[in-house]
């Protein structure tokens, strides 16, 4: 019996293989091309990052929320305009036989000894405060009580921001009417007993026509004045007090930007030959020591050529 050939083992074709192998190669240079495509991507995002990088919150909304955080550091004090100089008003006739001078010390609120040595002058004067400081409240309540007319010193932006931040409750040139209106009131109401305002710094603002005319409707709308404390000669302020009939006054005269003993006195002298030559005249101080000092010796003299009153008799309505 012949036997049976043993069955051969079947192979896979060779045809087969080639497929195989080849679709392996076909994913493998997908997923090369996928890589390189990644790649690629991420190249292009950094170098777009690089050219085009993402926008960030402006300095100015970012720094006006900070100093609320430090409420009892004390802020800069004004910052002065390079030249310091007011425009020559034409010669009137002195409103009272004796030629009015007022005297606005800005400031205050960060030093009660300091405020308390003013109110020892024995001088009809007025204190400007600022809106946040920690001994505002116990100033304001002991100057009145003494008969002083209370100011709101009102923060606003200078060119120098945000390098010069003027402190809690800034106004900023940035805000949206609403935003701004929301912060003067929260100013005006931190400030008891109070009569007007002046700026503090606001070399740009007080140049931005339209954002004073919104704080001028809400400060008429209360009943103040407004004194121009002239930080810019660029200031806007007189024309638009003069569209709303804004009670309204300007700087004559800075009295102690340089702290100086004879720098002040001269300072003094030049108040007293504006008042003699307009009927009244503006000054503006600060709580330094040697302004005390000063005032203290040469307050005396100056009583018997002028007649010092609240800032609320030199202003008027502008028309």
């Amino acid at each position: 019996m012949a036997k049976k050939p043993k069955p051969k083992k079947r192979t896979k074709p060779r045809k087969r293989r080639s497929g195989t192998r080849g679709q392996l190669a076909k994913i493998g240079a997908c997923l090369a091309i996928l890589v390189i495509l990644i790649i690629g991507a991420g190249v292009l995002a950094h170098h777009l990052l690089l050219q085009y990088p993402a926008r960030v919150t402006p300095p100015e909304v970012a720094v006006h929320k900070i100093p609320d955080q430090a409420h009892h550091s004390k802020p800069r004090f004004e910052v002065f305009p390079k030249d310091e100089r007011t425009p020559v008003k034409p010669e009137i006739k002195p409103r009272a036989p004796v030629p009015q001078v007022a005297i606005i010390i800005d400031d205050l609120g960060y030093d009660l000894q300091m405020a308390e040595n003013f109110l020892d002058l024995d001088v009809a004067l007025t204190f400007s405060m600022l809106p946040q400081g920690p001994f505002s409240g116990r100033i304001i309540s002991r100057a009145y009580a003494r008969g002083m007319e209370i100011m709101l010193h009102l923060p606003m932006e200078p060119n120098e921001y945000p390098q010069v931040n003027p402190g809690p409750g800034a106004l900023l040139t940035r805000m949206p009417p609403d935003e701004l209106i929301a912060r003067l009131n929260r100013d005006l109401d931190a400030v008891a007993h109070v009569r007007g305002v002046n700026n503090h710094m606001g070399s740009k603002m007080t140049a931005s026509a339209p954002q004073m005319r919104q704080i001028f409707t809400t400060l008429k709308k209360r009943g103040l004045y407004f004194i121009d404390s002239r930080t810019t000669t660029e200031t806007l302020c007189r024309d638009s007090a003069r569209l709303l009939r804004l009670p309204f006054a300007e700087r004559d005269i800075f009295i102690d930007h340089l702290q100086n003993p004879d720098f002040i006195r001269k300072q003094l002298h030049r108040l007293l030959q504006r008042a003699q030559r307009q009927g009244h005249a503006v000054g503006i101080a600060h709580p330094h020591p040697v302004t005390i000092e000063v005032l203290r010796h040469e307050l005396p003299n100056l009583k018997k050529e002028v007649q010092f009153v609240p800032a609320s008799r030199v202003v008027a309505k502008v028309g």
